[in-house]
């Protein structure tokens, strides 16, 4: 089979069932979870644990403000 009718193929597959037909995962990633539980761990024991995005985003405002750059991310 060559490359135009594969596409083909899958494009069709798409419309007819309205979804990619087959199931997309990945491995888990142990270092992404080693990562974000160190990440809870220093917002615990630096008080910030159970902060709200409102607050969030204020604190990053704050940071930003000082170092000059006056930006939000929402």
């Amino acid at each position: 089979m060559n490359t135009s009718t594969a596409i083909n193929l899958f494009a069709r597959a798409v419309v007819r069932e309205r979804r990619i037909p087959f199931e997309i995962t990945a491995a888990p990633s142990d270092t992404g979870l080693r990562a974000f539980q160190s990440l809870r761990r220093q917002a615990k024991s630096n008080g910030l644990q159970g902060m709200s995005l409102a607050e969030i985003n204020a604190e990053i405002t704050k940071t930003r403000n000082r170092r000059g750059k006056g930006t939000s991310l929402c």
